[in-house]
């Protein structure tokens, strides 16, 4: 009787520790799952590895402009000989209002 009483009591304990310790795993998936931690991370490293491509682009972009800017500029004669010569020494501003006529 008495080791039939210790084997219901061990197997009564390790059912508790088994289902105690399962509902917490199950717990916090469910709140992983329920915030969104896992995906909300993921999400936000893709999101700051576009950024940074995009970043690295138009700065690629404005490195070209002012190439050709100063490529554009060394054409010009130096006594304003060409038309709009000097809107390109003054900014890119002025490069908006400069119309080209035919």
């Amino acid at each position: 009787m008495k080791d039939r009483s210790r084997t219901s009591i061990m197997i009564i304990t390790a059912f508790i520790i088994g289902f105690g310790t399962g509902g917490l795993s199950l717990h916090y998936a469910a709140a992983q799952e329920l915030f969104g931690l896992s995906t909300s991370v993921a999400q936000l490293g893709s999101a700051l590895a576009d950024m940074q491509k995009n970043v690295d682009d138009l700065q690629k972009n404005m490195g070209t402009i002012k190439e050709v800017k100063e490529q554009l500029s060394s054409l010009s004669p130096p006594g304003g000989g060409a038309p709009g010569g000097d809107l390109l020494k003054k900014g890119g501003d002025s490069l908006k209002d400069m119309k080209l006529k035919f």
